[in-house]
Formats: C-alpha cells, structure tokens, sequence
C-alpha cells in the first residue's frame, strides 16, 4: 500500500470512528436527559417516542420469536389512546405494576370487554399464572424490537458512577479535545498570517534597499562623468 492510499484509509477510519464516538455520546446524553425529565416511577424514559427498557427478570424467557431474556434491552413505541386501540393478544405491553412497583412487559394472552371498557390480561412465557387484569388505558408501550445481552451496561449507565465515567467525563474529554484543535488551529492561521505579513516587509525592504542602490548607484555614475568633464 502506497503512502497515499494508506494515508486516506487512516483518515476514513477516523473520521468513522470520530463518528461513531459522537453518535454515541450524542444517544446516551439524549437518554440520559429523558431519563432526568420522567415526571413519577411509572414513565418510560424514551427519545421521539422510543423507549429503552432493561429486563430484569426472565419472566419473559420462552420459545416464541419475540421473546426475550434477562440482561436483554428492549425498544418499545410509547401508546396513545389511538394506538392502545389497535392493541391485540399477542402483542408485548409494558404496564406499571402496583404489586412490585416496578414496569413490568408481559403478553397479552386475553382481552375483556366490561360494560364496554376493556381490560388487558397478560402473562409472561415464563410464567405458570396470568397477571392481574389491567385497564388498557395503564398500558404504557408496546414491544418492538430486543437487543441481546446489554441490559446491565445499560442499568449501569443509568447509575450515577456510570452516568459520571461514560457520559459526562467523555463530554468533557471532547470539549478539552475541541479546544485544544481550537487552539491550535488558530495559532496555525496566526502563524500563517505572520508570516505572510513578515514576507510583505521583507519584500518592501528589499525593493526600498534595490531602490536605495539603484540610486546610489546612479550618483555614482553622476560623479564620475562630472569628474571626466
């Protein structure tokens, strides 16, 4: 591999790795920041409309497609009354339980119809008993999408050591490295500038000493055809 091409392959897996750097600080202060604005226990931290859940539990653990683990991370879209409309058995809700004060994501295996309301029955694929009914208006979100195995990074990044060694020190680190290239780059462009300035006088003092000797150089002449005379 020739010094140039080598040179533009070391800049393209820079400028990737510098964005995928960004990507990732950029997500994890946006999360960070939805998880401080949750108004009460029973919300959902979510980025336009996405929410990331952590499994704490293998409640959930089975054989079906959509099933998943504990340490799993899961992406659920945030309901609305329109959305909860279309709610049907078999989809994955996530719902703020009483008993154990904490969400809870199992699936929906019945839906009742009382007095026209409709009320919710869910079970895990683990579990050997259905949950308490809950009002589909308590259904918070609904399962989407499972990332395997990242759920305790992300219980972690959550804690306030976590949140301190990989969100805020790497912002602070970027804006330390920010100002240093900064910096730099404005003593490049003063230096340049400099010494573009320094060649300009030069420049003037050379044509003012040509134009001093040429002078010189004619009264010298002068002298000598007057002394000829």
């Amino acid at each position: 591999m020739n010094p140039i091409t080598r040179k533009k392959v070391v800049n393209i897996i820079k400028v990737s790795l510098n964005g995928i750097f960004y990507a990732v600080i950029i997500f994890l202060v946006l999360f960070s920041v939805a998880s401080i604005k949750l108004k009460s226990q029973a919300d959902i931290a979510n980025i336009f409309q996405t929410g990331f859940l952590s499994v704490q539990s293998d409640s959930m653990t089975g054989d079906n497609k959509d099933s998943f683990n504990q340490g799993d991370v899961i992406l659920v879209s945030m309901l609305n009354d329109q959305s909860r409309s279309h709610l049907q058995v078999g989809d994955i809700v996530t719902f703020y339980d009483m008993r154990i004060r904490s969400h809870n994501t199992h699936r929906i295996v019945l839906i009742e119809y009382i007095d026209g309301e409709a009320f919710l029955i869910t079970k895990g694929d683990n579990a050997t008993e259905a949950d308490r009914p809950i009002h589909i208006s308590e259904a918070l979100s609904v399962h989407r999408q499972t990332i395997p195995g990242i759920g305790n990074m992300l219980d972690y990044l959550q804690s306030p050591v976590g949140f301190a060694l990989f969100v805020i020190l790497p912002v602070l680190v970027l804006l330390l490295l920010e100002g240093a290239f900064l910096v730099r780059f404005l003593l490049v462009m003063n230096k340049e500038k400099l010494e573009l300035k320094f060649k300009k006088e030069v420049q003037i003092v050379n044509q003012s000493l040509e134009s001093e000797i040429e002078a010189i150089r004619k009264e010298i002449l002068r002298e000598l055809e007057l002394t000829k005379g």
